[in-house]
């Protein structure tokens, strides 16, 4: 049974991997400096882009748990498993933030549109800036049992620690669009392996 709880980790991290450049290219595209319209026009309207912008967020929510659940297999806890589940909950808070969106978009909270769209775009900040930190630490954690590793999560917890510092500096985060789908096919690989013997602690 948990070899088939793996197997559709592996399948949800592939999906991710492929779903989440297609959304944050689709809807905000590589300028940075078009991200504030991209972010109003995204927040003001309910599309496909938004069912996407869901399924992408209880995709990383699986993977995550799955991954905290392969290292509880071996271990009692440990801190990357925590911070795996932190990670699960800024997510899933991240996304959640969908719920203006459709507010917004059937117009049920018009008078207050201006103060929720600079509440979401604040809040959507302090959490990706949160997730970058609860990143690192999930990725120090696994390096310092660097030599235990596999080769495949050695590669791994490597990028996660770069994927946090581009997330810290803002600008270089644009370029995690095309690291984090790398992590994810990593992460797929591992699953399917059943390279479940990573000790943390």
């Amino acid at each position: 049974m948990k070899s088939n709880f793996y197997q559709w980790a592996g399948m949800a991290a592939l999906a991710l991997a492929i779903l989440f450049p297609i959304y944050w290219l689709g809807v905000f595209g590589l300028a940075i400096d078009n991200y504030e319209n991209g972010f109003l026009e995204n927040i003001t309207t309910l599309d496909a882009w938004d069912v996407l912008f869901v399924i992408i967020g209880a995709l990383e929510v699986f993977v995550y748990l799955a991954l905290r659940q392969s290292f509880k297999d071996q271990i009692e806890g440990g801190l990357a498993a925590v911070a795996l589940l932190v990670m699960a909950a800024l997510v899933a808070l991240f996304h959640l933030t969908v719920v203006v969106d459709i507010s917004l978009s059937l117009g049920l909270l018009a008078s207050y549109s201006d103060g929720l769209i600079e509440f979401v775009l604040i809040a959507s900040l302090v959490i990706l800036f949160l997730y970058a930190a609860v990143a690192f630490v999930f990725a120090i954690a696994l390096l310092l049992r660097f030599a235990e590793l596999s080769m495949l999560m050695k590669v791994f917890a490597c990028g996660v620690l770069i994927m946090a510092v581009f997330q810290f500096t803002v600008i270089l985060g644009i370029a995690n669009i095309f690291l984090f789908p790398v992590l994810m096919l990593l992460l797929a690989v591992h699953f399917w392996r059943g390279e479940q013997t990573v000790e943390v602690v």
